[in-house]
C-alpha cells in the first residue's frame, strides 16, 4: 500500500489563509426598488473591509482563563438566551468588574 505524498506547510499554509469573501446570495427574480439595491453588493474591497477588522481586532490583547465545566455549560446557555456571546460576555464582565475597583 503506498501513501500519497503529504502536503507542505507552505501550500496548506497558502490554501488556509486565503479567505474568501461571504457570497452573498441576491434574489434574481426581482428587481431592485432602490439606487442602494441597484448598486454593487461589495461596494469597497473586500481587503478593505477585513483590514478595518483587524484594526480593530489588533487594539484589545487575549487573556487565557480557565473555568470547570459545570460553569462554561451554563454560560454557554445564557448566551444563546441572550443572542450573544460568550466573548462579549466576558468583556462586559470585566468592565464592570474593571469599573467596581478602579479608584
Amino acid at each position: 500500500m503506498s501513501k500519497a505524498p503529504r502536503p507542505t506547510l507552505d501550500s496548506l499554509a497558502g490554501r488556509f489563509a486565503r479567505k474568501d469573501p461571504p457570497v452573498v446570495a441576491a434574489n434574481v427574480d426581482s428587481e431592485p426598488t432602490t439606487a442602494s439595491e441597484a448598486a454593487p453588493a461589495a461596494a469597497e474591497p473586500p481587503a478593505a473591509s477585513t483590514r478595518s477588522v483587524k484594526a480593530k481586532a489588533d487594539t484589545r490583547v487575549q487573556i487565557l482563563t480557565r473555568i470547570d465545566p459545570t460553569t462554561r455549560k451554563r454560560l454557554k446557555v445564557i448566551a444563546a438566551e441572550q443572542e450573544r456571546t460568550i466573548q462579549e460576555i466576558c468583556e462586559e464582565a470585566i468592565r464592570d468588574f474593571v469599573a467596581r475597583h478602579s479608584k
